[in-house]
């Protein structure tokens, strides 16, 4: 299996977290994307969609990092990260998704405002779009936060694909200056994310 990543991107480090936590052997490519590799022909027929990360195991092209994620756990047969029964697997396909309609903007508003617009030469942050990416990050960061009380990690008491999708976005809390000050079990939560070997070694 080939696997096209951007590593600072938090959608590949869940999959790259994936891919250690299982122990597959798979073939790391790198995609330079500030050079636009990910839109050059022969990548555009592996995604057309022009974005990482990307699989392919054979003939099979596969995109989208949360399909990859639970295709990787399939292809390994182990049903720590993506559990076997119904409800185990449904309960972290909610919060697979939940990053993806939820988190996921909420905490890509604050880097694009706080972190990427420098990186970018842009400026510093608009102070309206910035109140509202952090209205936006309170709304949703209380849901978890009070899901996380009574749990050490999302699914229960052990880490699955939900923490790794919604670690991605913590990657850069510290740098796009997420305020994170009042949410006690997000934090030790993350602590907890951290702890975990396969996914230190993902980190950018």
């Amino acid at each position: 299996m080939e696997l096209y990543v951007f590593p600072p991107s938090p959608n590949c480090r869940k999959v790259l977290a994936t891919v250690y936590h299982l122990g597959l052997p798979v073939d790391i490519r790198h995609v330079n994307v500030p050079g636009g590799e990910q839109r050059r022909p022969e990548f555009l027929a592996i995604n057309p969609n022009g974005r990482v990360p990307a699989l392919v195991d054979g003939d099979f092209r596969l995109w989208e990092s949360n399909a990859i994620a639970q295709y990787l756990c399939e292809v390994a047969g182990d049903g720590r990260l993506w559990p076997s029964d119904a409800r185990g697997r449904a309960d972290v396909a909610r919060w697979m998704s939940w990053q993806l309609a939820h988190w996921g903007p909420a905490t890509n508003a604050l880097i694009w405002e706080n972190l990427a617009k420098r990186m970018a030469g842009l400026g510093g942050p608009d102070e309206k779009a910035l109140a509202e990416a952090s209205e936006k990050f309170h709304a949703v960061a209380r849901i978890l936060d009070a899901h996380l009380a009574d749990r050490p990690f999302v699914a229960g008491e052990d880490v699955t694909l939900a923490d790794f999708a919604l670690g991605g976005n913590m990657t850069y809390a510290v740098p796009a200056r997420f305020p994170l000050e009042g949410y006690a079990h997000i934090r030790a939560w993350w602590e907890r994310l951290e702890g975990i070997e396969s996914w230190r070694r993902s980190r950018p």
